[in-house]
């Protein structure tokens, strides 16, 4: 039985638990994430210095971001907390395209030719477990699972894109139960709220004789909704030392609704005048669904080694189209057409001392986006994350994560084209004829994450024993 002042202790740690809960809720509201392929991985300090290898294998509990079943690692009450600091820079360069050469007898094109559209981000995560009973556990996670920002400002490439911003807040209660000492399974729940804005600016070259002829009028898309999804995953230690896991996050559908805003405008020289439009528009958009496969194993009693592979179903995502009557039908189309996306990593923890573990990690990733769908609102490619980590035991419930990571990112080429001389798409491709072209060019990135967390246990091990 517990004592007086050990419930009381609990109580005041419950009530800690709650309060945290709520200003991570409040700190996510306030973010604005920038990452690689709007998918956000950096989820876990821990798991980022080890560059995301073992993420589904358990060994710390937002593990139970890849793997609900991880929710089982810790007994008794427990809390992970990582912020995380993502600093991009995408430095767009404008080679061609009407936008930079202008019309001949129009007018000439936008300056200047390059730009750095990137933003700099907080993303805050935190995971709670509590242990129930001997086999059944319950954990909570909140997190922001996609985001991405881009500030273009004014430059050749604003018609195609001035602001984009992706914002999502996740909440993932979750229940994992030991089948065997050696075997469990864990499922939960999403509940997701998810924005887009999407912004674009206007070209308007003066015709000779004077007159303004917007060839692209401004727009802005704003939109939310909340979905529902469902995690499920197992983990298997077979034998002292190794550690196998596989978790699955489904996709969540949305319908988004939102305002839909259009400059009124000249579309050539002599007309037509399209006059300015703002109503209320929808679009349906499917969140990919993601699995993750990782396998940790202890080579001696302080080095380990450990792997993932996930793959995300970014094909899914297809076109998002904003719709409304006052539109006539279709008023904006986002050509996304990404493709499945896949992650590789290899890593390995040493631990120093009792005090003391390092941690270092090399990850591949295969972009969704590649030459034939990268545009200026997220010019992704291919890159290798190169991390490293660190975990200092304070006390018995204090553990205090670190973790930075560079992204090496392929050279990211982009050709957008007017859709209405090129088949209804705003990607070039084989056919796309020389005068269809609006921008052209190509995007070099590059990436530094730093991420600060905290573990801490508030009992245990052992359920509360009224739990019992």
């Amino acid at each position: 039985m517990l004592n007086v002042g050990e419930h009381m202790s609990t109580s005041r740690s419950m009530r800690l638990a709650m309060v945290s809960v709520a200003a991570l809720a409040a700190g996510a509201a306030m973010s604005e994430a920038q990452a690689g392929g709007f998918g956000i991985r950096e989820q876990s300090t821990y798991f980022q210095g080890e560059g995301f290898a073992g993420a589904a294998a358990g060994g710390d509990i937002s593990s139970m971001y890849w793997n609900p079943a991880a929710a089982a690692t810790l007994d008794g009450f427990n809390s992970s907390s990582s912020y995380t600091g993502i600093i991009g820079s995408v430095d767009e360069k404008a080679s061609g395209g009407a936008l930079v050469t202008g019309i001949p007898g129009v007018g000439g094109g936008l300056s200047p030719t390059s730009k750095d559209v990137g933003s700099s981000a907080l993303i805050p995560s935190s995971y709670w477990t509590l242990q129930l009973t001997d086999r059944l556990y319950a954990g909570l996670g909140v997190n922001a699972p996609f985001g991405l920002v881009t500030k273009g400002g004014s430059w050749a490439g604003s018609p195609l894109a001035t602001t984009t911003k992706v914002f999502s807040v996740d909440v993932n209660p979750t229940l994992a139960y030991k089948l065997t000492p050696t075997l469990t399974v864990g499922a939960g729940l999403q509940i997701e709220y998810f924005e887009i804005k999407v912004e674009h600016g206007d070209w308007a070259p003066l015709v000779p004789y004077g007159a303004p002829a917007a060839q692209i009028p401004g727009r802005a898309y704003q939109a939310d909704d909340t979905g529902v999804g469902a995690t499920a995953g197992a983990l298997w230690q077979p034998m002292p030392g190794t550690s196998v896991g596989l978790g699955y996050r489904s996709a969540v559908n949305l319908n988004l609704n939102g305002s839909y805003t259009r400059d009124a405008a000249f579309l050539s020289a002599t007309g037509p005048y399209v006059p300015g439009l703002a109503t209320i528009a929808t679009s349906k958009m499917t969140l990919p669904d993601e699995a993750t496969f990782s396998v940790r194993q202890a080579l001696t009693s302080q080095l380990s080694v450990a792997a993932t592979v996930e793959w995300d179903r970014w094909s899914s995502l297809g076109n998002i189209t904003a719709t409304s009557a006052a539109c006539g039908g279709t008023c904006e189309t986002l050509n996304l057409n990404y493709q499945d996306g896949w992650f590789y990593s290899i890593g390995a923890e040493y631990a120093y001392a009792p005090w003391l573990t390092l941690r270092t990690g090399v990850g591949y990733e295969v972009a969704p986006i590649k030459d034939s769908n990268r545009d200026i609102l997220l010019p992704d490619s291919n890159r290798i994350h190169l991390s490293f980590g660190a975990s200092y035991k304070w006390s018995d419930k204090v553990t205090f994560n670190a973790a930075y990571t560079h992204i090496f990112f392929d050279d990211a080429s982009f050709c957008m084209a007017n859709p209405l001389a090129n088949g209804g798409t705003s990607h070039c491709n084989s056919s796309t004829p020389a005068s269809a072209v609006l921008l052209q060019g190509s995007s070099d990135n590059a990436v530094d994450i730093v991420s600060l967390g905290v573990n801490y246990k508030f009992y245990g091990p052992g359920p509360l024993e009224p739990l019992k």
